[in-house]
């Protein structure tokens, strides 16, 4: 996608283009295992009259801006928490130490209303294109709660839109594409509260 001009800036909308690599970085696997991980980096090329110029670091999808941990293992903790778990045990779930999973469910549930419409206009979006409606959605008890309901809904409708090329793709790392990487960062666009990132490759 970066080589055929398909990915677009963050910031301008500009088409970005290659721009060597990112400083490696290590990263906690689910299996406990720490892996070295070389992120690309990319430039919102100035060839465009539209281009910024500005660099990005174009995150593989199964992680997070700025966290250590992949986001499968950082979705599974959110789960279980939408599930009744209580911080503690969720972070025994996890393998992690307690104050890293209570960080997670508080910047989650700092961004709860955001993350909760951000992904509600994707499901609006996906629906009208495909001419259904929007899933029905009762209250599941709080923010972080119905946020994780509404997530889940876009992600139903997504399947159910592209079928065949997002089936082979777990929830975390379909949330994290969506959410441009940024899902419990403070980086955000200019115009919204939440980066959805509508391109139809996963």
């Amino acid at each position: 996608m970066l080589a055929c001009g398909q990915l677009r800036c963050p910031d301008c909308g500009g088409v970005l283009a290659r721009w060597g690599y990112a400083a490696a970085r290590f990263v906690r696997v689910l299996a406990g295992a720490v892996e070295r991980v070389r992120p690309r980096r990319a430039i919102c090329s100035v060839a465009d009259v539209d281009g910024c110029g500005r660099s990005h670091v174009l995150l593989p999808r199964f992680l997070l801006g700025r966290r250590l941990d992949e986001a499968g293992l950082i979705w599974s903790a959110l789960v279980a928490r939408a599930d009744g778990l209580g911080w503690r045990r969720a972070a025994r779930a996890a393998g992690r130490p307690a104050s890293t999973v209570r960080g997670w469910l508080a910047r989650f549930a700092d961004r709860a209303e955001a993350i909760r419409h951000g992904f509600a206009d994707l499901e609006r979006l996906v629906s009208a294109a495909d001419g259904g409606d929007m899933d029905r959605l009762r209250p599941a008890g709080g923010p972080l709660s119905d946020a994780l309901a509404q997530i889940g809904a876009c992600l139903a409708a997504l399947r159910r839109s592209r079928g065949e090329a997002v089936l082979t793709v777990s929830a975390a790392q379909m949330v994290t594409v969506l959410s441009g990487g940024w899902l419990l960062g403070t980086r955000a666009p200019r115009t919204t509260g939440l980066w959805i990132n509508t391109s139809p490759h996963l």
